[in-house]
Order: C-alpha cells, then structure tokens, then sequence
C-alpha cells in the first residue's frame, strides 16, 4: 500500500495543473454555496427572532380616518387578537435647497397601556418624551443626512412648520427595507426615512382629532387574515378604507422574503454547476489516467493486487481532490460570509444580522464535494474490474477507424488542413469524453449568457421604462382623489407646463377562481401620451373601451388569458348592498417590468368606482428647468402628498441596477474559470495520448505552432458544439432565473438579447483559447526524441 501511496503522489506531482484546475472549480462552486448559505440563515433567524421581539403586525389598514376610542372594538371581529390604532404621516424636511426632496414618515409610537404590536427596537440614545417634539428616527437616514442625537429638524405637518428634536435611532419590523413607494425599487435613505413619535405629541399638531389613519392587528392561533378581511371591509368602509393588506404583502416583509427566496435558489443551482463541471473534469482525467497505466493495471494485479485495493487506489485521487476542493471552498465561503452580510446590512435594517462560524457548512461542503468526487470516481475507474492481468498488460487494441460525419463531406473535408482533420477525427472517435466536455462547454455558456443577459435588465427599467413608458417630466400625487378637471386646470397654467393628464390610480383586488392578488388600477385616457402602455415589440396598446389590461405577470399569478373573467374589488368603491364588486372581462396581457397594474380606461375606472370625475394624480410634461420651481410651490400644498420627476426616480432606478453589476462581472469570470479548467484539462489529455503522435510530428519538421493546431482544432469543434447545445439550454436558464426573481415589484423578462449570446461566446472563446496558451507551452517543452525512443 505503500507503493500505491507513493504512485498516488507522484501521478499527481506529473498532472498537477488538472488537479489544480478541479480543485479550484469545486472550491468556487462550494464558496458560492456556503457563503450565501450562512449569509440567508443569517437572514432568516435575525428575521424571524426580530418579528417575534417587536410582535410584528398580522395585517395592515390604512383608512381616511377612524375615531381613536373605536379601535379596540374591532378586537369583537372573530379571529381579530389585538388592534392598535396610530397616525402615520409623510412630511417634508425644510431646508433652504429649492428643489429639497427629502421626506419623513412619522409614525406614531403606542402608549404604555396600548396592545404592544409593531413595537421598535431602540439602538441609540433615548426614546421621545411623551407631549414633546421628540423623535426618534432609522439609523440610516440619521447618517445618510449627516444627521447626531440632539440635533432638530424641520418638517412642514398639515401646512405648518414644527421642530423635532432627534432623541435616538429605532428599528421597526415594518421598515426593515425603507422605501417611500413601489416605484422607488431601492432605498434611499437620504431622501426618506421613518421617523417614530409619540402618539399624544402627534395627535396635538395634526388637523384630524381623535383619529387614527392606520390600523395594524395580529390574528388569534389559527385564524386567517383572508376569513376577516370581509368583516373588516364592512366596519370600516364609512371611514373610507384606502387599503387593506396581509403581513405576506407588506412591502418591506415581501421584499426581504422574496430575497431570502431567491438566495435559497441560488445556493441550489449555481454550486451544482461547478460540481457538475468538477465532476466532468475528474471523470475523464480517471478515464485517461487509466487507459495510459493499462499496463500497470496490468501488473499490479499479476503481483496480488485485488480488484477493490486497484479500485480504492484510483478512487484516491478523487478523495485528494474532493476534500482539498471542498475544505478550501468550505472555509473561503465561510470567510465571504461575513462581507457579504454586511453587505446585506447595507439594503435591510435588520437588528442582530451577523454572520458566524458555521461547522455545519463546512461539513456540508465536504460532503458535497466526495459525493461528486466520488460518484464521478467510481464511473470513472470501473473499467479496472474488467481487465484481466494478461490483457491489462498487453497494449490496447487499436480502435477501429471509420470515416466520421464530416469526412462525408468532401467538400468541406478537403478545405481543412491536415493537422485539423486529425483533430476533428479524434473529437468523433472518442464520442463519450467529448460529450462531456461539450456538455461541460454549453453549461458554462449558459452561465455566462444570463450574467451577460442581466445587463439588458437596466435597459429595460431605464429606457424602456423612463423613455417610452413615463414619458412624463414630473408626477403629482394628491392626497385625496380630486375632481381631475379641475386640478387639471389648475396645474395647466403654471409656468414652463406644456401638457397635464390626470391619471386614477386605485388599489383593488382581482380574483379568479380561488386565486387573488392585491393590485393598483390605473386609469388612462385614450389619448394618453404620457403614459404609454407597450407590447413586446415596443408598439403602444390602446386602453380598451371595456374591460382591463393584465400585466403579465399579474396575469400569470391569476391563471388567466384574455377573454377570461376576473372579479375585482376595491376600497375607492362606493358599493350598494348586493353589490361590492364587478366582473371585468381581461382584454388583453402586456409586459410590465415595474410595478404590478392592471389597466383600464379612465372613464371606465371612474364608471367602476361610482365617485364620478376623480383623479389621484397629475401626470405632467413640462421645461426640466421648470421642476424645482413646480416643486418649491406645491410640496407644501395641503391636497398634495408628493412630487415625484422621472430624472430622480431614474437616478434610483440606475443605482439599483449598477448594483447588479458586481453580479454580473462575478458570473462571468467564474464561468471563465470553468471553461478555461474545462479546456485546459481536455487538452492536457489530448497531449498526454497524443505525446508519441505529437512527437512524430515534430521530428517530421512540423513547428509547435502547427502542432498545436492539431489540439486547437479539436477544441474548437468542442467549442461550437458546445455553443449550439448551450443556446437552448441558456435560455432555459434565463427563462428559470427570470420566474425566480420576478416580484410583485418588478418583473425580470426572460429573453436573450443577441449581444449576451455574442459576449457569452466571446468570453468562453477566451477561456478557450488562455488554455490553448497553456497548452502551447507544453508543446514547446515536450521532449519528442525521448518520447520517440521509449518503447510502449
């Protein structure tokens, strides 16, 4: 055994760049796996340790108004555990800046004897004397505005300025993810942040007495949110119920547990391609290591050797590289652990999220990588238990040679070179290994497609979204639906304005069969031009006389196609006993990659919700120098809740997209690293079978460069092979990806621009060719007259 061990070593001292190339696929393949293992365990314990701390809220309303001292009564509705009432909100800071956008959104903080629901977690410094100006605000606007404890801020509240001092930093399990709206997609913590304040001190500075404008409960064990939503709807419809949601569709819960979703995914697929492609490398390596020590083989079991000990013997080189590969992936990926939460610390404020140590995925990552290793191993090595010593030790008989599918082509035939026809051939008579490698070719170009394809998800949240679809310059959101004419006409003749469409935004619910989704309506004139709805061609689609528009995705999460019926409620509906609701006939699907609409006609909506001429906000195309004047004199109207300008809101949408490509880059560079490991290995085999080949070559006068075109041209067929294999099967991945990563939010397309299928083909071409250099090389240093004159 000794021997063995020694041959063990010394193999691999003569191949350690195979070995070296195996190892380090499984290392990046498990680094992936663990780092974002631990880094979404992480996330999930601080996630639901931090829900059961505050007692994060079962479901959410928000209503006009509803008197404070009726809140507790609704705790009689069956399955309601405890209500609690507060007042939410959204200021403005006042500063001297003309076009200052920055917003606050207070909520108010419950009384000592008030259901402890939504309770916030203090950081820093102190919480708000009751009847005080005090607040206490989230950690990062507090350092994303330069902001210390002690220090006061300006806010305009209902039309008047008031001075808060800052007393602290808190937490919340309902801001984890702090965005202002569902269009604004990424954080902005300089421009908005939540603020916390007692409930006497705000109820003393609002204009509504005595009520409350949100509501949050928790449900009794066993009790679901969907069997008292109705009786909720019937209470509190004279008070004009604006929305009524689950903790599931709360924005900031959806957001964190879409993202825990999707890193859970990703630790499923991505590792299991780098140990795919580990496992192609090892299996063939065994393959050729075997047919070259045949004779060995050979001798081995004339001396003694048994089946299981010459088995075990190979299947050791699988084990070395295995638990090198998974020990080095284990313990990198747990160090990666650590950024990369902090990193996730930067998107959600999540108290307690920290990574660790973890023994677990170490252990896992070595399991994985002997399980692949192994497996890959034994397939490898079966061959052994079929020779017998006598035939082992005898040379294999030459294969027998046949004409391949190319040679029937002569036309083509003929225009190759000789040293490409040998390569071709060998491509063709070894059709198992090349499988393999063409299989491990089209995975890593796949791979590298949809990181190149992710590049087109910018274009079509920037350009598509902000050039052809908000073809508007700035958005005004009123407070309370409004007769639109006439706001209309008020806003028309301000200075540099030279087009107004009022626009009807609703939330509603559709439902189909037992499926339902909670949904904004809008509500479009047909001459909008500042709002366009587009097919996939980019054409505009006009608003239907009837019915409404899907988007697809939203279509999709209902199970319905156009011509099917869907039923749909909403909260702005002045219902009649027996009727709270209406059929709507889908009219047509279209995409969306930003929000989650169904769209009608405007006068159609309004026809819907029985409210007459109304609006919700002003859609606006005016002078860009013009906004910050436009902003300056309505922030502060009292009938106006925010003014938004597509440059601000494209801005946001481009940081988050700038973020994706750090993702980008790493895809494409470890797919790099596959198909370099892949091609350096299936050439280094090639050379290794070929040496006295080769070497022949050589002596007859050829150069290395011409020798080595004997390996390119085998690699190059590989390559194409693997280009039309992996076509299909990137856009199964793209298709995959986008289903997984799609949110109520936004909407990834599940296409493939020509250019991601060029660039995964450049980036795989240089893979390629980085390990043709290598293999340059050894042609250079192979020693043809030694080789030549030992004897097989």
């Amino acid at each position: 055994m000794v021997m063995l061990r020694r041959k063990t070593w010394r193999d691999i001292k003569e191949n350690i760049g195979v070995y070296l190339a195996c190892v380090i696929v499984i290392a990046l393949g498990l680094l992936i796996y663990t780092s974002m293992s631990i880094a979404v365990e992480s996330m999930d314990k601080a996630q639901q340790d931090f829900y059961s701390e505050t007692n994060f809220a079962d479901g959410f309303i928000s209503v006009n108004g509803y008197p404070e001292t009726m809140v507790r009564s609704l705790t009689g509705i069956p399955g309601i555990d405890e209500a609690l009432g507060r007042i939410v909100k959204e200021v403005r800071l006042i500063d001297q800046k003309k076009d200052s956008n920055r917003y606050l959104k207070l909520v108010t903080l419950s009384n000592s004897d008030a259901p402890k629901i939504n309770q916030i977690s203090l950081l820093e410094g102190q919480l708000p004397q009751d009847n005080k100006p005090e607040i206490v605000v989230d950690p990062k606007f507090l350092a994303a505005n330069h902001l210390s404890i002690g220090n006061s801020v300006d806010v305009s509240l209902d039309g008047n300025e008031v001075s808060f001092t800052i007393t602290g930093t808190a937490q919340s399990p309902e801001f984890i993810y702090i965005m202002r709206n569902a269009q604004d997609l990424y954080p902005s913590p300089e421009e908005f942040g939540i603020a916390y304040v007692p409930l006497n001190t705000l109820k003393a500075l609002v204009k509504e007495k005595g009520q409350v404008n949100d509501i949050v409960i928790t449900l009794k064990p066993g009790a679901s949110f969907d069997s008292i939503k109705e009786s909720l709807q019937a209470e509190l419809k004279p008070y004009g119920v604006r929305s009524i949601i689950p903790r599931k569709d709360q924005t900031s819960n959806t957001i964190l547990t879409n993202e825990i979703k999707q890193i859970r995914n990703m630790t499923k697929t991505l590792p299991v391609v780098f140990l795919g492609v580990a496992a192609i490398i090892l299996y063939t390596m065994l393959r050729r290591l075997i047919e070259q020590q045949r004779v060995i083989i050979g001798t081995l079991k004339a001396f003694g050797f048994t089946d299981r000990e010459i088995v075990f013997h190979y299947l050791t080189y699988p084990i070395l590289i295995g638990t090198t590969g998974g020990l080095l992936g284990g313990l990198l990926g747990i160090a990666l652990s650590f950024p990369l939460t902090t990193m996730y610390r930067e998107f959600f404020a999540l108290p307690g999220l920290q990574s660790h140590f973890s023994l677990k995925y170490l252990f896992l990552s070595l399991a994985m990588a002997l399980i692949f290793s192994v497996l890959s191993g034994i397939k490898g090595s079966m061959d052994i238990l079929r020779l017998e010593p006598a035939q082992a030790m005898r040379p294999p008989a030459p294969g027998t040679a046949h004409k391949t599918l190319l040679e029937k082509v002569t036309w083509f035939w003929q225009i190759l070179s000789s040293q490409a026809q040998m390569g071709i051939r060998d491509v063709f008579r070894t059709p198992v290994r090349s499988l393999f490698n063409v299989i491990g070719i089209s995975v890593v170009f796949s791979l590298m497609t949809v990181s190149w394809s992710m590049q087109n998800m910018t274009d079509l949240l920037t350009v598509v979204q902000l050039e052809k679809v908000q073809t508007y310059d700035v958005k005004l959101q009123l407070a309370q639906p409004s007769s639109a004419q006439a706001v209309k006409f008020s806003v028309a003749h301000e200075s540099g304005v030279s087009k107004v469409e009022p626009l009807l935004e609703v939330p509603a619910t559709l439902k189909s069969g037992w499926l339902k989704k909670e949904v904004s309506l809008m509500g479009l004139s047909q001459d909008s031009t500042l709002y366009n709805i587009l097919d996939k061609n980019n054409h505009r689609v006009e608003v239907p006389d009837h019915g409404v528009l899907l988007s697809e995705h939203l279509a999709k999460s209902l199970n319905v196609k156009v011509g099917d019926v869907i039923y749909a409620e909403s909260p702005f509906r002045r219902e009649t006993l027996s009727h709270k609701g209406e059929n709507l006939v889908v009219q047509g699907i279209v995409p969306q990659y930003v929000g989650l609409n169904a769209f009608m006609k405007d006068t159609e909506l309004q026809r819907f919700l029985r409210q007459g001429d109304i609006s919700t906000s002003m859609l606006i195309k005016m002078d860009p120098a013009e906004v910050a004047s436009m902003k300056q004199k309505y922030q502060n109207a009292s009938n106006v809740s925010s003014i938004e300008s597509v440059k601000d809101t494209g801005a946001k949408i481009k940081k988050m997209m700038d973020s994706f490509g750090f993702t980008v880059w790493v895809l494409a560079i470890l797919g790099g690293i596959c198909g370099f490991a892949l091609i350096y290995n299936a050439s280094i085999i090639s050379l290794s079978e070929r040496k006295r080949e080769l070497a022949s070559l050589r002596v007859l006068g050829m150069t290395p460069r011409e020798v080595l075109r004997v390996i390119t041209s085998e690699q190059w067929t590989i390559f194409v092979l693997g280009i039309i294999l992996g076509i299909p099967l990137a856009y199964g991945l793209s298709i995959s990806m986008a289903q997984s990563m799609s949110t109520d939010m936004y909407s990834l397309p599940a296409d493939l621009p020509p250019m991601a299928l060029l660039g995964a083909a450049a980036g795989t071409a240089l893979s390629v060719l980085l390990a043709q250099g290598r293999a340059y090389f050894k042609i250079k240093s192979l020693p043809y007259v030694d080789i030549l004159a030992t004897r097989d």
